[in-house]
């Protein structure tokens, strides 16, 4: 019975020390839990509402937000960016106030407050910009007026996120501590556990509830970790917001490879997303860039400066557009630059609208001189003519008589045509650039320009060579010599003076991009005798709108006009002047081979300039077709899809001449599109273009088209458009 009893009792003291032993482990466990439970609650309270203020305080108040918001109203002056800093400072301060007014600490709240105070600084400079633009002063000088020192807010913010960051990093850690410690204590209890199961079955049943618990808690966990997941995708929608910004965003390293591209630059550029990645900006180089433009761009990034500027940029199908250029350094926690953002808009459209203002100016300048002299000048040449008619029929017989009343035609006749240039100058009609004897050209221009010269003025001509061809507008050409020698009138006034024009040849490498096929290079120097341009204004000569003319007079547009159209014969401007010694424009325009006689009289054959609407869905005839046919001077439209054409004609159907078709395309065939056309103007030319007509019957409204049968050679297709213009 006593050993019985040993071992009862035994037993007793072992089942009392595991009931110990379990009733610790299970106390240590739960507490591990608790702690691990209540740590992950102060993880997840950081990130939120304290991470989504600090995430909306950097959104509106760093890239894309206030500052920068604020730098564009200054610089571009445009109302909308008003309204934005009024919407997004609004939000600013309510995300502050909630900060301030939520469980924070007073370093937190210092911080909140000098970002606040930073915040309605701005707010208050809003209206000094408003004020600023109503009262005209430019951006240098707005600027000035309403220059903020946001480095103490941008230090606060980063005071914010470091605070912020160090509460996570410290609830992190306890979390794992915590999770580490219970952990082990559930191994050890485990293990425990194995080892007295068959002993105790009350034991393994209480592991068993105990796992459970473990289970339910990992299951918790797991939901919390997915909340986090949703907050994290909520972060990418920034990402997805740059992607389709209606703004050209690249994102290069400090050596300029490229790391990141938007949608807007890769269909503006025409590159897909591979052939960027890795590559400079280079590939976009035109050549027509200046080096100091370059070299002041990697100045300014190498500075930790923004740069602002705009370039003519290559296409990858070699096409050209402008871009509006803003670049600036990317800055870590410790101010060095890692990386360098370039911003573009998009300026094709707008330089484009610059050309129509050209037109405006040449009818300005032409125009006038035209329409106030051409009429009655007409009338004086009829009675010219008519009377010389009279003397010729009472003079029959007279030889001397009648030689000079030849004589007296002859005037007459030259007469005459100096009106018809000046009619055909003051008409809007389209560029054709053609291959002409720039000399020559000069020369009629100034038969025109001494008309209108001053009686105290001196126009003289020289040119060191016999005939220079180049291929330019002879209307454009003649505004530009119009412009130059009309500047330098005024610019003399009413004391006396010379203007002198100068043709010569230049050396190859003036142009920077000059045709392969070009001999060389000419130059053209405009020169006067007058009081020359301050050193501070010749940069800005050039702008558009940019005029030291009293106000009403003049548009600013002239210099505009000559650089825009000497370039567009691929030459370029110089200007040289010394103040009290007088001014020079010098034009280079590449020397180009002189036609033959063969030559010249086909073009003239099958050369015009009217407006034609090209449709074919073969883009490689479509580009060689409109390229030939531009070339002889027509103003070609081509479209690869049929329906594009058609809506392209119904938005001006009477600024087209023709209609040039293949036959066989999708969606619209030829004769569905002549038909389409013709119900809107019945009267337009066509001409159908295809390799089917043996299989096809050809049946339109109205008169039929001409057809041609392909292959068809562009000179042939330039004689059937000259014949149904004719």
């Amino acid at each position: 019975m006593s050993n019985v009893y040993g071992v009862a009792c035994v037993i007793g003291v072992a089942l009392t020390i595991i009931l110990s032993v379990f009733l610790y482990m299970s106390h240590a466990t739960g507490k591990r839990f608790g702690d691990m439970r209540e740590n992950w609650l102060i993880y997840s309270g950081d990130t939120s509402p304290q991470g989504y203020w600090i995430s909306d305080i950097r959104g509106y108040f760093g890239y894309g937000g206030l500052i920068h918001n604020f730098k564009n109203y200054v610089l571009r002056s445009d109302p909308t960016y008003g309204m934005t800093l009024r919407r997004q400072s609004s939000n600013l301060l309510q995300t502050l106030e909630s900060y301030r007014t939520s469980n924070a600490s007073p370093a937190e709240k210092e911080a909140v407050t000098q970002i606040e105070a930073v915040v309605r600084e701005y707010v208050g400079n809003i209206e000094k910009i408003e004020a600023g633009i109503a009262a005209g002063l430019s951006a240098e000088e707005i600027d000035e007026l309403v220059r903020v020192d946001d480095r103490q807010a941008l230090e606060a913010l980063a005071t914010l996120e470091a605070l912020w960051i160090a509460e996570r990093d410290q609830s992190l850690s306890n979390m794992v501590r915590s999770f580490s410690e219970g952990e082990r204590l559930v191994r050890r209890f485990s293990i425990f556990l194995v080892g007295l199961i068959i002993l105790v079955g009350v034991i393994g049943i209480l592991t068993t509830l105990l796992m459970a618990y473990v289970l339910r808690t990992n299951r918790r966990l797991q939901q919390e970790l997915e909340i986090r997941k949703q907050a994290e995708l909520a972060e990418r929608k920034l990402a997805r917001a740059v992607d389709q910004s209606p703004t050209s965003i690249v994102i290069t390293d400090t050596n300029m490879r490229i790391e990141y591209a938007n949608r807007k630059f890769l269909e503006m550029s025409g590159y897909d997303v591979e052939e960027v990645l890795g590559q400079t900006p280079r590939i976009l180089k035109s050549g027509y860039s200046s080096e100091e433009s370059y070299r002041s761009l990697r100045t300014a990034l190498n500075e930790g400066r923004s740069w602002n500027g705009v370039f003519r940029n290559l296409h990858k199908d070699g096409s050209q557009y402008w871009v509006s250029n803003t670049f600036l350094p990317l800055l870590d926690q410790d101010g060095a630059v890692t990386h360098y953002i370039c911003i573009g808009e998009d300026m094709t459209e707008s330089r484009r609208t610059r050309e129509k203002f050209a037109q405006v100016q040449k009818m300005e300048a032409v125009g006038i001189l035209a329409g106030s002299v051409a009429h009655d000048f007409n009338n004086v040449l009829m009675s010219v003519t008519g009377n010389a008619d009279l003397i010729e029929l009472d003079a029959e017989g007279n030889e001397d008589i009648l030689t000079s009343v030849n004589h007296i035609r002859i005037a007459a006749r030259r007469a005459q045509g100096l009106v018809r240039k000046m009619l055909t100058f003051a008409r809007q009609k389209p560029r054709n650039p053609q291959r002409s004897d720039l000399v020559k050209a000069a020369q009629d221009a100034l038969e025109l320009i001494r008309v209108s010269a001053p009686p105290n003025i001196e126009i003289r001509f020289q040119s060191r060579i016999d005939a220079a061809f180049a291929d330019l507008d002879g209307t454009l050409f003649f505004q530009t010599l119009l412009n130059l020698c009309h500047n330098a009138f005024e610019a003399i006034g009413d004391r006396p003076g010379v203007v002198a024009l100068e043709i010569s040849r230049a050396e190859r490498d003036t142009l920077s991009d000059i045709p392969d096929e070009a001999l060389g290079a000419i130059r053209v120097d405009v020169s006067d005798t007058g009081p020359g341009i301050p050193e501070d204004l010749q940069a800005k000569i050039f702008e558009p709108f940019f005029s030291t003319k009293p106000v009403g007079k003049g548009t600013g547009l002239g210099l505009t006009i000559v650089r825009n159209s000497v370039e567009e014969c691929r030459g370029s401007v110089e200007l040289v002047s010394t103040p009290g010694q007088g001014t020079r424009f010098s034009l280079f325009f590449p020397e180009m081979p002189a036609l033959s006689t063969e030559e010249q009289r086909e073009i003239e054959s099958i050369a015009g300039n009217e407006h034609v609407l090209l449709v074919d869905d073969d883009e490689n005839v479509l580009y060689v077709s409109r390229r030939l046919l531009a070339s002889y001077g027509y103003r070609v439209e081509a479209y690869s899809l049929p329906t594009k054409a058609l809506d392209a004609f119904r938005a001006a159907p009477d600024s087209y001449d023709i209609l040039v078709s293949d036959l066989m395309m999708p969606d619209l065939s030829g004769t569905e599109l002549i038909e389409a056309v013709r119900g809107v103007r019945p009267d337009l030319p066509a001409i159908l273009i295809s390799s089917y007509f043996e299989n096809t019957e050809v049946a339109v409204s109205g008169e039929m088209p001409v057809m041609a049968q392909k292959p068809l050679e562009i000179r042939s297709l330039a004689r059937l458009i000259r014949s149904l213009m004719n």
